[in-house]
């Protein structure tokens, strides 16, 4: 009997095509900010996991102030990204930052965790990349052209990238990376002129670096400033969110939940409501409504836009192993078949019962429970995750009727004509107003 060995060698057009197939221009933009993020945790040495959560100044800004700082920029023909978050090491290029995965045993980043997402960015981009990597210490360029370097695939030696080492950043230059994308992809320059790119991107790096920006560094998009987003999660005198933790193998799970405080017309909007799940303080799903995050299953209810719009949750996963979170490839969701996910979905039901119970009775046809619950609500306010994180693990409180102010208001109702509501709001000129805000108006102007 013979035995021959068969190749299985890896193909570089397959990695070209199909390894991106699947993955939004979003998401590459994402994977390119992790790329530095991490870059920034691994020559500061900050711990994400012990400080995300915590209160207090980061200790990132340099002695003027300033934060580190990712420049995204783009047009019909390049994408650039440049950042001042510490570079990457030359060893670090030579053996791990090129590999496809890695190795076995072999830590990833704090956000960068299969060690495919730089890779797969670029070539989703564009067929040529420029890369320029100073640390303190020592540097390295790439100049490659993606379509020859895929021509040359004999052996495994045809995968290397050559580098060329320069020195590392002079005491005028901040160390970091600089990556410029060329000869764009069709689909990609369709996306860039498709006129919405820029909102959807600005609006995504937002909301998925929200406990990162202004802390730790600073995102400009185009030029333009990314603002930091705020889980809309709430508190106040009478209400205390509810905060639950346990551990789960290398994680760490915190769960946080409360009322969201009301918009500036005195109501909740049901967009920003529901589950929000952080990966080492990246925001993965942002206001779930889905049976992903627990809803209409496992005894709890199918989310109601009426009744539920005042619920805020927080699933918080953290771990130094960054394989162990339950987030996918494209780190945009959560592993349905982890079981830290499993657990978490489960403990996340209790967590949130007490305030869907409020919340009915806040709706109830009752109305002295109604106008109660508006009580308490009107008094909610945002607060930072870092503030609910601090408190005592503990369930969903609400003040008991005794520790409230005595209550100096009654509710009035009374039905109204269609038209006559409208003539009123023709004539204050109120257009947006409800038929609460007409019926108080008329109360006030006839007393």
């Amino acid at each position: 009997m013979t035995t021959k060995l068969a190749n299985a060698y890896p193909r570089k057009h397959f990695f070209l095509e199909m390894f991106t197939r699947d993955i939004s221009l979003e998401d590459c933009v994402l994977d390119l900010i992790d790329n530095s993020i991490d870059g920034l945790i691994r020559s500061r040495g900050i711990d994400i996991t012990s400080s995300i959560l915590a209160e207090g100044a980061p200790s990132t800004r340099s002695r003027s102030g300033s934060l580190p700082k990712i420049e995204v920029s783009y047009s019909g023909t390049e994408f650039k990204i440049d950042d001042t978050c510490g570079g990457i090491r030359r060893k670090d290029a030579l053996g791990d930052v090129f590999n496809f995965g890695h190795a076995a045993g072999q830590a990833g980043g704090t956000l960068g965790v299969y060690g495919i997402g730089l890779k797969r960015a670029i070539f989703k981009i564009g067929n040529h990349f420029e890369m320029e990597s100073r640390t303190v210490d020592d540097g390295f360029t790439v100049d490659l052209d993606m379509k020859e370097w895929s021509e040359k695939d004999d052996k495994l030696e045809d995968w290397k990238i050559p580098l060329t080492f320069i020195s590392g950043a002079p005491s005028q230059v901040k160390a970091g990376t600089k990556i410029r994308i060329t000869d764009l992809r069709p689909e990609v320059v369709m996306r860039v002129n498709d006129g919405v790119l820029a909102q959807r991107l600005h609006s995504t790096i937002s909301q998925t670096y929200g406990l990162f920006l202004n802390r730790y560094l600073e995102i400009d998009l185009n030029g333009k400033r990314v603002e930091q987003f705020e889980i809309p999660i709430g508190s106040s005198n009478e209400v205390q969110a509810a905060h639950d933790e346990f551990e789960d193998g290398d994680v760490t799970v915190k769960l946080f939940a409360s009322l969201a405080a009301r918009d500036s017309r005195g109501q909740w909007p049901a967009e920003p409501a529901g589950w929000y799940a952080l990966c080492n303080g990246r925001i993965v799903v942002a206001a779930d409504k889905t049976d992903l995050t627990g809803w209409g299953v496992l005894g709890s209810p199918v989310w109601h836009a009426g009744k539920y719009r005042g619920f805020v949750g927080v699933v918080f996963f953290e771990s130094s192993n960054a394989l162990a979170l339950p987030w996918t490839t494209a780190k945009r969701g959560l592993n349905r078949e982890s079981q830290v996910y499993q657990n978490a979905r489960n403990r996340m039901k209790g967590v949130a019962k007490p305030i869907l119970s409020f919340l009915d009775r806040m709706y109830s046809q009752d109305p002295p429970e109604e106008s109660f619950g508006r009580n308490i609500a009107d008094h909610v306010k945002t607060t930072p995750l870092s503030t609910v994180a601090a408190s005592a693990p503990g369930a969903f409180r609400v003040a008991a009727p005794s520790q409230r102010a005595p209550k100096t208001t009654v509710r009035v109702q009374y039905d109204a004509e269609k038209s006559d509501i409208e003539k009123v709001k023709r004539q204050v000129k109120k257009h947006s107003w409800g038929a609460n805000q007409v019926g108080k108006f008329t109360l006030l102007t006839t007393t």
